[in-house]
């Protein structure tokens, strides 16, 4: 089956909520069904999107923009790739699956993030995997302030290092043979990200103002 995809029409001037369009709520729906959702009080997705594809596990925007947020909101399954950038709570309670994005993230990436992986390779705004609980986030562009902020458990990987953290405690670089797994895993992803092979790390523990048991790695030379 060939992939659902989502070409946005024109530019837009306000934000859009992308809510509904995740796997697991259009499983079930046709195309039809689809475009008649409605992302505002007044207009539907037909009036935002071209869409095309019968494929409800695996999601594609195309032409995307920084006012559509809340892409991957409450994921459970499946593929979501945004070739282009997207807005604020990208993957917000995400409870697994997959997101690629190939262009820059907003704010609040990952918030409240349970399990799934999120591979932005632009930059992300503010409080990147704020109140993150599980899961894995990567970034290849630059992050933030309040990197990790409430964050309780899971990995962030990132290429730059990031602006200090108060919360966060360095400790020190590693070579973690368990990134082989994860690595290994992102070879199978149509991103940049399939071509990382280094284990060296830097690792950072937090946010000791909470629980703590979450870390950043920032991928060495």
């Amino acid at each position: 089956m060939n992939v659902l995809t989502f070409t946005l029409k024109s530019a837009i001037q306000h934000a859009v909520d992308c809510r509904l369009l995740t796997p697991n709520a259009l499983h079930g729906k046709t195309v039809g069904q689809i475009q008649a959702l409605m992302l505002t009080k007044t207009q539907k997705v037909a009036d935002f999107f071209d869409v095309v594809g019968e494929d409800v596990t695996h999601l594609v925007f195309k032409n995307t923009h920084a006012q559509l947020s809340n892409i991957g909101h409450q994921m459970s399954q499946g593929t979501i790739t945004i070739e282009g950038d997207c807005g604020d709570f990208l993957g917000s309670q995400m409870q697994g699956g997959t997101i690629i994005c190939k262009g820059n993230a907003g704010e609040r990436l990952g918030d409240s993030m349970r399990r799934g992986t999120i591979l932005v390779e632009g930059n992300v705004g503010e409080y990147c995997a704020s109140s993150m609980k599980a899961g894995t986030i990567g970034v290849l562009g630059k992050t933030g302030a309040r990197l990790g902020y409430g964050m309780k458990r899971g990995t962030l990987l990132l290429a730059h290092t990031p602006i200090d953290q108060a919360t966060w405690i360095d400790c020190g670089i590693h070579s973690l043979p368990f990134l082989k797994l994860l690595f290994k895993s992102f070879a199978l992803l149509d991103t940049q990200f399939s071509q990382i092979n280094s284990i060296r790390v830097q690792r950072w523990m937090g946010d000791v103002s909470g629980l703590g048991k979450a870390e950043i790695l920032v991928l060495s030379p």
